[in-house]
């Protein structure tokens, strides 16, 4: 836990007593210069005190308490509160709880301004936070918090910061925007003593500084932009073509801005510089485009054309650098199935559709009666419903380790296990079993052992359906796009060959269907079995 002090009141040793002993691993304050009257406050203090000579600001001293975490407790995350008792203690222990629950995310606790909020702080919070969505993207309900639980995967980021006072919160927000790592807010009190004594923050001063941060990507663009239309004018003067101008305008244009917005606007380390000249060639072409569209329609002049067609492209610009030039992938390994089942592609009820209706003919043409059928992977199964009302198995099996994803089955007449299937503890002689996407998230070993366990699910004669992505190049196209827009789910999937799947069946059963289901652009290969008798 790290609090940032200035000339902090009776307050803070009365936050420090009540926080729960073991709750953290240390409690960390920061002297924010106060001076030498208010050493008695801090020497009574249950906690490690460092000390800035003079006053340095919030954010000075946020970082300076997060390289003391970083060294003497790695691998740790960290709870900032306020100095100022406006936190209470039951709220900062919820926040380190979230932030145990999920280490990757940047929790904040979220402030309700509601009843007696003293004006100054009212107005602060709704300045930033309609700033913030404007610019950012993302809609938070208190940006100014200061009851936040830091992940340890961003200290070292906040650690190499150079803001200093109350601009330093929102930076980290742009940070973990920009890194990819999820906000989660979660909803604390509103507590405020009567005029609100010991709150250093100026509303008017400050509330500029966070909107200055916000606005570096305006004020940027608009410098290159005059740059940019110098150069374009000095070569048209000169006799270059308007396209000839267009590409030098754009290629100087482009040595200062990149680096500029990567470091000072987007707080970017990473090097984009790949997606970064991607958007400025599509951008040069749709700008040249209606350049030439307005001098023709309106009989504009070639600077006055330009000047209008990339004011008209300056928002789209901004977004795109925003949300995919200077936001970090993450590099997941493993695919989060919790929030896959919370939150299904936006596509997926298209091609769910299409993948039922193969998936019930399968069924159908080699399945026979089925009186007992069991599903691979099938933890909040989307086939279930269509299944029931058009098989009409007897029993439902569905086997998975997803616990939360199982859960959502209750009271939908199935018999869950909670098993995997390269550990499989069953015994159902099924008539049929069936998987959609499960064999590809092993490495080669767990793949054969996968197919090997649908086999083990049904009696001899039985048959066994698997569907599995395969590289054509639609899914090739297909899964590069969603890479690089940053919306795929699936880290470990690895598209299989047929050969490696008809291997891994061929001691077991024979293959007496197969087909390639291109309309779900991710490609997958169905193939049915039957078991040997």
């Amino acid at each position: 836990m790290l609090i940032p002090a200035f000339r902090p009141g009776p307050e803070l040793p009365k936050l420090l007593d009540a926080i729960r002993r073991g709750v953290f691993e240390a409690l960390i304050v920061v002297d924010d210069g106060s001076g030498t009257e208010y050493l008695p406050i801090f020497d009574q203090l249950p906690a490690r005190v460092l000390r800035h000579e003079k006053n340095l600001g919030k954010g000075a001293a946020l970082r300076t308490g997060i390289a003391y975490a970083m060294t003497h407790h790695p691998g740790c995350g960290v709870v900032t509160a306020d100095a100022d008792g406006q936190h209470h203690p039951e709220d900062i222990e919820r926040v380190a709880q979230s932030l145990e629950r999920q280490p990757g995310a940047l929790v904040l606790g979220a402030r309700t301004f509601e009843g007696d909020v003293p004006g100054r702080s009212r107005i602060g919070n709704h300045l930033a936070r309609g700033v913030f969505r404007l610019l950012m993207g993302q809609t938070l309900r208190d940006t100014q918090t200061g009851l936040r639980g830091i992940p340890a995967a961003l200290l070292a980021e906040l650690a190499a910061m150079t803001s200093a006072g109350y601009e330093f919160e929102v930076d980290m927000l742009t940070a973990a925007k920009h890194r990819s790592i999820p906000m989660v807010e979660e909803p604390i009190r509103t507590i405020y003593e009567p005029g609100n004594p010991t709150s250093h923050f100026h509303p008017l001063k400050d509330s500029m500084k966070i909107g200055f941060v916000l606005a570096r990507f305006t004020m940027l663009s608009l410098g290159t932009a005059a740059l940019d239309n110098v150069i374009f004018s000095f070569a048209i003067r000169e006799g270059a073509a308007a396209g000839v101008a267009q590409i030098l305008a754009r290629a100087v244009a482009v040595c200062v801005n990149y680096p500029l917005a990567r470091r000072a606007v987007f707080l970017s380390k990473e090097s984009t510089l790949g997606r970064y000249l991607t958007l400025v060639a599509a951008s040069a072409l749709a700008s040249f485009q209606a350049m030439e569209w307005l001098r023709h329609a309106f009989g504009l002049g070639v600077l006055e054309a330009k000047i209008a067609a990339e004011s008209a492209l300056f928002i789209v610009n901004f977004l795109v650098q925003r949300d995919w030039v200077f936001v970090r992938r993450r590099h997941e390994t493993a695919t989060d199935w919790d929030r896959y089942y919370r939150s299904p592609a936006p596509t997926a009820r298209l091609t769910r559709r299409y993948t039922s209706r193969v998936l019930i003919d399968a069924l159908r043409r080699f399945g026979g009666k089925i009186d007992r059928l069991a599903e691979l992977g099938g933890a909040n199964s989307c086939f279930l419903d269509k299944i029931r009302s058009e098989i009409s198995p007897g029993e439902y099996h569905v086997i998975d380790t997803n616990a939360y994803g199982l859960s959502l089955l209750g009271g939908r007449g199935v018999v869950p296990h909670e098993q995997s299937c390269l550990d499989l503890r069953l015994d159902l002689k099924a008539d049929a079993v069936f998987s959609i996407g499960l064999i590809e998230h092993f490495d080669r070993a767990g793949t054969r052992t996968a197919v090997e366990s649908h086999f083990a699910l049904i009696k001899p004669g039985g048959c066994a359906i698997i569907s599995f992505p395969t590289a054509t190049w639609l899914y090739r196209a297909a899964r590069w796009i969603a890479e690089s827009a940053g919306v795929w789910q699936f880290p470990d999937e690895r598209p299989l060959e047929r050969s490696e799947v008809e291997a891994a069946a061929r001691a077991f059963g024979r293959v007496e269907f197969e087909k390639i289901l291109w309309p779900i652009v991710f490609t997958q290969r169905l193939m049915v079995f039957r078991k040997n008798s």
